[in-house]
């Protein structure tokens, strides 16, 4: 009976590939096959115990409450906590000067207030989210919202907060960000920092696969269905029909072919933009081209720091600090051939521990950083904290460090997706990049998901979940509630309709 439904393969074990799957299966698909380039489930989901912590070298926190799905199913088992911090209180010079929060607060809060104002202004605007920014704050400063404080620290903290905004954007810059397509984001952050109570990201896929204990029903075995180790070489769609109505085949590095009724791709856009074009036989349409070629995708990576003890403040009043650049100190890092160094905007403690510094590095230097010998990297870092933090005792090193890296990795070659310039020019949407390519009757033989095929959840694991739910729903759709949709695979809607 199974061999007479659908077959679907499923490229991509994150969370797009992982709700696609679950999915499919708790409504009645059995024939499926999920191939995953890495050997674990999860993806752009990356959580690692070290010790008594779980680090998230990927996603890592829930932003939002509100219109959140993730939210309400962690919440509904009490997995998850609202941090009672900012991300950065606390902003030091590269001179290691202390900025009053007083002066910090007021700078940033004043550029916040004014963007939530001005959003109205963001729609009409045409030129880059950089150049908007530029407007806002110099628009302001002229305007005295920022008298009383000396014009070097208020252009710092301004660089901060554009550095800041490459980091949750993963851009290189924000003059290549698109103004009026950072509004398809829907944006209902109320909360930006949910975190797992020390469970780490991954334990959403361990809910959308039912195997909390306290979750009613079975658990979705995924792993019994999924490849690991199984890296795409190519990928034959629109086949004529054969006697198994295989429309699709893939191909593996190992050798390995693999045919299907149907296909759903959930690798990120930076896999596609750097494959597209050997992968798919025939080539793509030039529709989808254009989406994959226009759209956006970034860096930005971690860095893990673990000392014998902690050498900050712990009385709960230091959660990380910001980095404010002297001109004077930015040049020294050319000089020094150190200038990778200038794009690590901020560092943090997690919530929940106790010896570790995690930086954040974006864009250019990020994708420099990952190809530097490990050595060299810690070495920079620790010349930041002794730089920023000589008030503190800084020690020779760390007892432990890791790092991201998510450009280099083949697998990956980005972070996650955002809207360009380019993609403004090119009319390059999500909406293209989720159209799936289809039989002329429009049966879907490749399906899109991942979260750069979201239009307004881009660059969110709640983007890429839900993405793999639509492409979930298209095929139960297409079997469930039309007859005769799938050519002349009738029987096997009418063995899966039962199913269901």
């Amino acid at each position: 009976m199974a061999g007479r439904t659908p077959s679907v393969i499923i490229v991509g074990a994150g969370s797009a590939g992982i709700a696609a799957a679950t999915r499919l299966l708790d409504r009645g698909f059995r024939n499926l096959t999920i191939l995953e380039a890495e050997n674990r489930l999860g993806g752009r989901i990356h959580s690692v115990r070290r010790g008594g912590n779980v680090l998230d070298y990927g996603a890592q926190w829930v932003h939002g409450k509100q219109n959140n799905f993730i939210y309400d199913m962690a919440s509904q088992y009490g997995l998850i906590e609202v941090e009672q911090h900012k991300e950065n209180d606390v902003y030091y010079k590269s001179t290691g000067e202390l900025v009053p929060k007083e002066t910090s607060d007021r700078v940033l809060e004043t550029l916040h207030n004014l963007l939530e104002e001005d959003a109205d202004g963001l729609q009409s605007y045409t030129g880059s989210l950089g150049a908007y920014y530029d407007q806002v704050f110099y628009d302001a400063f002229r305007a005295g919202k920022f008298a009383g404080i000396d014009q070097r620290t208020c252009y710092q903290l301004y660089q901060f907060f554009i550095k800041y905004h490459n980091t949750y954007n993963a851009t290189d810059t924000l003059h290549e960000v698109s103004g009026a397509g950072l509004l398809e984001f829907e944006d209902n952050q109320d909360e930006f920092l949910i975190n797992w109570k020390n469970r780490g990201f991954h334990t959403l896929l361990d809910l959308l696969m039912r195997k909390l204990p306290e979750q009613n029903g079975p658990p979705i075995p995924v792993e019994e269905y999924t490849k690991f180790n199984h890296v795409v070489k190519s990928i034959k769609w629109n086949w004529p029909e054969n006697p198994h109505h295989h429309r699709v085949s893939v191909t593996c590095t190992n050798g390995a072919t693999f045919s299907a009724t149907h296909l759903i791709l959930t690798v990120s856009l930076g896999v596609l933009q750097d494959l597209h074009t050997g992968w798919f036989d025939p080539p793509l349409p030039e529709p989808k081209r254009n989406a994959i070629e226009g759209l956006y995708i970034g860096t930005i990576d971690k860095l893990f720091l673990e000392f014998d003890e902690p050498f900050w403040p712990r009385d709960g009043s230091w959660h990380g600090f910001g980095l404010l650049w002297e001109p004077a100190d930015l040049e020294q890092l050319r000089h020094d051939g150190r200038q990778w160094l200038r794009s690590v905007c901020a560092f943090f403690v997690p919530d929940r521990t106790e010896r570790m510094l995690v930086g954040w590095i974006y864009g250019h230097d990020a994708r420099t950083m990952e190809a530097l010998p490990e050595g060299q990297v810690i070495d920079g870092l620790m010349y930041l904290l002794r730089k920023f933090l000589p008030h503190l005792p800084v020690p020779a090193g760390p007892r432990w460090f890791s790092r991201s890296r998510w450009y280099s990795n083949p697998h990956f070659r980005g972070s996650y997706s955002s809207r360009s310039m380019r993609s403004d020019a090119m009319r390059a949407t999500a909406a293209a990049l989720a159209e799936p390519l289809t039989t002329e009757r429009a049966v879907p033989i490749v399906q899109f998901a991942g979260e750069a095929s979201h239009p307004q959840l881009y660059s969110t694991v709640q983007g890429a979940v839900g993405s793999g739910w639509r492409e979930a729903d298209r095929l139960t759709a297409l079997y469930n509630n039309r007859p005769g949709a799938a050519d002349s695979e009738n029987n096997g809607q009418q063995t899966l309709r039962g199913k269901l």
